[in-house]
């Protein structure tokens, strides 16, 4: 598959380009700055602006699946996620691309009751406020177009190794914010392109 990562140079972004480079796949790995990403065979470093439409039309011209692990920060002033969706959507429209797999957070939209007391009247409510906000414009923005999306929503993220051992539902019953490795969310994201199980649906990933 020709796959597109945006955000490959955070930290479940440089998984997802490893990961699936060993998978065979051949990547694009599309970033403002490209100097953190060493060459590697298969591996196209574009260098863009998610926020730039025809740049991001540009880097998806010609992918058959777009991968997004971009994540806001409390000290950015400006959402990221929901405004860089937005113009993947419409180039993917434009040229045909069909697949879309992208990391949200559990205690986003629907799963907001589902998280403890602490998460989410302290953390979402006050610290991430913008963070969750923009993720969940973002779920929007998938929920209404007719893309074959698929949102991953993670748990607290880890740097733990990759265990192929976790629990994965959208049905309300994944409770409190549980943890997750970067590891197992990239190899889950990957695991969505060729399957159909999670296909316009919001799935919680947590240990």
């Amino acid at each position: 598959m020709r796959i597109v990562i945006f955000g490959p140079t955070g930290g479940t972004g440089k998984l997802l380009t490893d990961q699936a480079l060993r998978r065979g796949h051949a990547v694009t790995a599309f970033a403002r700055d490209i100097t953190p990403i060493a060459p590697r065979h298969g591996l196209l470093r574009l260098a863009g602006s998610v926020l730039d439409a025809s740049e991001v039309d540009a880097a998806i011209q010609g992918h058959d699946v777009v991968l997004s692990a971009l994540g806001g920060r409390p000290w950015r002033k400006n959402p990221i996620c929901a405004p860089a969706i937005s113009n993947a959507i419409t180039a993917m429209t434009k040229h045909g691309v069909r697949r879309l797999i992208v990391m949200s957070t559990h205690g986003a939209g629907d799963t907001r009751a589902d998280v403890d007391w602490f998460t989410r009247n302290v953390i979402i409510r006050f610290i991430l406020a913008k963070e969750v906000a923009d993720k969940e414009a973002m779920e929007k923005l998938l929920s209404a177009s007719d893309l074959d999306w698929t949102v991953v929503r993670v748990g607290r993220l880890t740097n733990e190794p990759l265990r192929n051992d976790f629990r994965v539902a959208d049905d309300g019953s994944i409770k409190g914010m549980g943890k997750i490795g970067r590891a197992d969310v990239a190899s889950f994201m990957l695991n969505q392109i060729e399957s159909e199980k999670w296909l316009r649906r919001k799935p919680v990933i947590v240990y």
